[in-house]
C-alpha cells in the first residue's frame, strides 16, 4: 500500500509541478518581451528629438559712438513654444506666433580701455508693432522710438509701494511703464546695474 500510495502522491505533485511551470512560463516569457522592450526603447531616446518648450538666440553688436566711445550690446531672445487649446491631443499641432522676451545687457567704454564705466541689463517682451531704440550714458539708459509714428510719451519708474515716479530715463534697478504716444503701457525691467 506504501508504494501506491507514493506512486499516487507523485502522480499528484508532477501534475501541480506541471501546473505551476505553465503559469511561470507565461509570466516569464511576457516579462522577458516586456523588459528587452523597453530597453530597447530607452537606447532610442538618446538618439530621438528633444521636444523644446524655448528657442534662444543671441545678438552680440559692438557699435562706436565716436573715436573714443563705444557701446556693447548682448541681446538675448527666449521664445516660448505655444500651442492652441483646440489641438491640445492632435498630432499635428499649430503653433502659436508669441513675441519674444529679451534680456539685453548695455556696456559703455568711455576711454577705449578694457573696464566699462557703465552695464546695464534690462528684461523686457517685445512689441509687435515697433522696436525699442536705447543709448546708454553715464547718467542711465535713454529710451526713445521712432518707429511706425510711434514715440515714447512718458516713463515711470514702480516704486516698492506701488507708486509711479515720473523719470527721464531708466538709472535704477526695478520695474518701468514706458508710455507710448497710442496711450499702450509696456514694462520694462532693469535687472542688474553697475
Amino acid at each position: 500500500m506504501s508504494s501506491q500510495y507514493y506512486l499516487k502522491y507523485d502522480v499528484i505533485n508532477n501534475k501541480k509541478l506541471k501546473i505551476i511551470m505553465k503559469n511561470y512560463i507565461k509570466l516569464l516569457v511576457p516579462a522577458i518581451i516586456l523588459s528587452t522592450s523597453i530597453s530597447f526603447a530607452q537606447n532610442n531616446l538618446k538618439d530621438s528629438e528633444i521636444v523644446r518648450t524655448n528657442v534662444t538666440e543671441y545678438e552680440i553688436v559692438e557699435k562706436a559712438v565716436n573715436s573714443e566711445v563705444r557701446i556693447y550690446e548682448d541681446t538675448k531672445a527666449v521664445y516660448p513654444v505655444a500651442f492652441e487649446n483646440d489641438d491640445k491631443y492632435d498630432l499635428n499641432q499649430k503653433r502659436l506666433i508669441v513675441a519674444p522676451a529679451l534680456e539685453t545687457t548695455f556696456k559703455l567704454d568711455m576711454d577705449r580701455d578694457s573696464n566699462y564705466e557703465r552695464e546695464i541689463t534690462i528684461k523686457y517682451v517685445k512689441p509687435e508693432n515697433f522696436n525699442y531704440d536705447f543709448m546708454l550714458t553715464r547718467s542711465g539708459l535713454n529710451v526713445w522710438c521712432t518707429e511706425n509714428g510711434m514715440k515714447v510719451k512718458e516713463i515711470h519708474r514702480i516704486e516698492s509701494d506701488n507708486k509711479k515716479k515720473k523719470v527721464s530715463m531708466l538709472t535704477t534697478k526695478g520695474m518701468y511703464n514706458i508710455i507710448m504716444s497710442n496711450n499702450n503701457v509696456y514694462e520694462i525691467e532693469v535687472i542688474d546695474m553697475k
